[in-house]
């Protein structure tokens, strides 16, 4: 965590801590008075620098602009994750058939060999052949489209 990060959780949380003490003696006692005042602008000074520190807003005459810098740049962290991550199950599921592949190409030469008694072999190939076949045409059709980094 960057320093950058805790000095925004941390205004949060005491900016947010602070208010509330204000609200709770408000509630039972009723008393504000000037430490409670001072508490309360403390309290809405921490908070409102930690969020205008991640924003920037602007007011044209087009209309109002806001613009969340961490939000953006969550939503890239996101977008690049689901992006790894699809490329990493097709690589796995290609990989799966690959190996598929090969095993059954094994039971084969061993049978045209001799190697292996034919019972033997049965057992060796009857798992291959129900094991699911993955194709990697079909699993890329389904998986969700690569999502553009901004």
């Amino acid at each position: 965590m960057e320093i950058i990060d805790l000095a925004f959780v941390v205004g949060l949380v005491l900016g947010t801590l602070a208010i509330l003490s204000v609200c709770w003696v408000w509630i039972k006692r009723q008393i504000l008075g000037t430490g409670g005042a001072m508490l309360s602008l403390v309290g809405v000074l921490l908070v409102g620098l930690s969020v205008w520190s991640s924003a920037r807003f602007a007011i044209s005459p087009e209309g109002f602009e806001a613009e969340f810098s961490r939000l953006e740049q969550r939503v890239n962290e996101v977008a690049h994750s689901s992006n790894a991550l699809r490329e990493e199950v097709l690589a796995v599921a290609e990989n799966v058939e690959t190996s598929r592949t090969q095993f059954l190409h094994l039971t084969e030469a061993l049978e045209t060999r001799r190697a292996l008694p034919p019972q033997t072999l049965e057992e060796v190939r009857r798992p291959l052949l129900t094991l699911p076949s993955v194709e990697p045409q079909q699993l890329e059709r389904r998986l969700p489209p690569i999502a553009p980094e901004r």
